[in-house]
């Protein structure tokens, strides 16, 4: 990878980053994690078009779904954690989610000092 699509690779990454900020405050000046939920998947299916398990098998499906690799249960950095995510069509949904009802973690601050790794 050059030096161009490190830089530009970059920039798109704060740019998620300040939109994911966005959708945080605006959901926590209305109090509503599901709101938040509901705009990061949306921010995330647009980013992700297809879906994953159609595309893993060969197949081209529209995703309108967003669910976790792995179960966060209630790790919440887990839950928030868009490389845990993957986008899905209405039918692998219900087949890979069944009966499992989602629950909605609380988002963290923005102003959370976590440590962070670069992959």
């Amino acid at each position: 990878m050059g030096r161009k699509e490190r830089e530009e690779h970059w920039r798109h990454q704060e740019a998620m980053a300040a939109k994911a900020e966005k959708v945080l405050d605006r959901a926590s000046k209305k109090g509503s994690k599901e709101k938040t939920w509901r705009g990061a998947t949306a921010d995330f299916i647009s980013m992700n078009e297809f879906c994953s398990d159609c595309a893993r098998r060969g197949f081209v499906s529209v995703a309108d779904k967003v669910a976790h690799i792995k179960d966060p249960k209630t790790d919440r950095v887990l839950f928030w954690d868009q490389r845990n995510w993957r986008t899905l069509c209405s039918s692998c949904y219900e087949r890979v989610v069944a009966e499992t009802p989602l629950v909605v973690l609380e988002p963290i601050s923005s102003k959370a000092e976590l440590f962070m790794v670069e992959d």
